[in-house]
């Protein structure tokens, strides 16, 4: 019996770190395509381009993020739920539910955006002259919810392959469709790119969704909203829970620019996107993987070996990455900013030190979002934007840039003890 259970967790730990390791590599060539293609525009469309696709990108993210309820993360736990209980019929209706529920946001999401675009207009440009193009631009809210309602599916169903196809596929030509386009067309052809986009993308995911051939079911109202109601009640939290972090970080760079001035926002900026861009790269890789497979444990036994073995993964991967980060701090800030931004070099020595410490305390977060209620993760983790922002804020009094790196180092140990 010990010598079964040592294989399965053996089998379990191969299993998730050869997932971790695919969606590592995406991850990896996505953020490649990024700024690739942020060179392409750079160059093609100037800084003026840059600011209008910026402009136009983050209105329709914000109106994005506060209707799409978190349905992307609650699909993925009821579509994995679904798909272990063994009953075809129920993970039909699952998945028709969600669908359902992912054209209705983004229905409202796209009708809110057009509706406003006069409003988004006037406070983006200080002129109307953007209007149609806030109209013509809601579309991807809905394209996009879509498509997240599409990936939700494959994550659940934990079709890895098919969703690292869909994902490096989308991004490649995505990439292909918009630098000629930006090249014939220039600044007038930032709309259409957005919405090509957006529709190849949806296309591709949608033709490795059909791949599966899952029979599309018919659901009654009652159906809807017996097996919507959680997927709703958790995505609604997940929403809020979003909005108290972005509050959070709007609030520090307030503080920030009040007290230290532009430049010290700045700093702080260039310092969090690279921790950011850091721990994105290795927990949303996990993530893909690890949380369906959590939703989806039958046992508690079962839950400990898939967080002892992430935790284990996690604990690989970061280890070498933060030496190497270590050694080399000073040309990966001048490389990706100049010299100018060295300043902040101590604060993301306090921060990558934390990295393992949260790496450890995500790792067990993660079985709250998967097995316990919504209220609970909701409150966690508002308790933890709390203290964070507490300590972010005393962090810069007394230390300047280095404090919000002690800061992230204090607060991860913090969630750790908290988890």
């Amino acid at each position: 019996m010990a010598q079964d259970s040592l294989k399965d967790s053996k089998a379990n730990f191969k299993d998730s770190f050869k997932a971790t390791l695919l969606f590592s590599g995406v991850q990896i060539y996505q953020i490649i395509i990024r700024v690739v293609r942020s060179k392409f525009i750079a160059m093609l469309l100037g800084p003026v381009g840059m600011g209008i696709t910026a402009l136009l990108r983050s209105t329709t993210d914000l109106v994005g993020a506060t209707t799409n309820l978190g349905l992307r993360t609650s699909g993925v736990k009821s579509v994995a739920a679904a798909r272990v209980a063994d009953d075809k019929e129920w993970l039909e209706k699952t998945m028709a539910v969600l669908r359902q529920l992912i054209l209705l946001t983004g229905i409202i999401g796209t009708l809110i955006c057009a509706v406003l675009a006069p409003v988004w207009s006037k406070q983006s440009f200080g002129n109307l002259d953007y209007v149609l193009s806030f109209a013509v631009v809601s579309l991807i809210i809905l394209i996009d919810q879509v498509n997240q309602g599409e990936m939700a599916l494959l994550q659940g169903l934990q079709q890895r392959r098919m969703l690292a196809k869909a994902n490096v596929i989308g991004q490649t030509l995505g990439l292909f469709l918009t630098v000629p386009l930006y090249y014939i067309w220039g600044v007038k052809a930032i709309v259409a790119v957005f919405v090509l986009s957006s529709l190849l993308t949806l296309c591709i995911t949608s033709y490795f969704v059909r791949k599966l051939k899952i029979r599309r079911v018919h659901v009654t109202f009652n159906e809807t909203v017996s097996i919507g109601r959680e997927m709703v009640k958790l995505g609604l939290l997940l929403s809020i829970q979003h909005l108290f972090s972005q509050g959070s970080v709007y609030l520090v760079r307030n503080y920030v620019s009040q007290t230290g001035g532009l430049e010290q926002v700045g700093l702080y900026s260039a310092g969090t996107t690279i921790v950011n861009l850091y721990l994105s790269l290795v927990f949303t890789a996990m993530a893909t993987d690890y949380f369906p497979r959590l939703a989806s444990s039958k046992s508690i036994g079962l839950m400990n070996d898939a967080i002892r073995s992430q935790a284990e993964i996690a604990l690989l991967m970061f280890a070498p990455i933060i030496v190497a980060f270590v050694i080399f701090i000073k040309p990966v800030i001048v490389i990706l900013y100049s010299d100018k931004f060295l300043p902040i070099e101590a604060m993301l020595y306090w921060a990558m030190s934390g990295t393992l410490i949260k790496a450890m305390a995500w790792s067990l977060s993660y079985s709250i979002l998967a097995k316990a209620s919504a209220k609970v993760f909701f409150y966690n983790e508002v308790i933890a934007i709390l203290y964070t922002f507490a300590l972010n804020i005393l962090g810069y009094k007394y230390f300047g840039l280095a404090g919000f790196g002690i800061s992230i180092l204090v607060s991860y140990s913090l969630y750790f003890i908290q988890m």
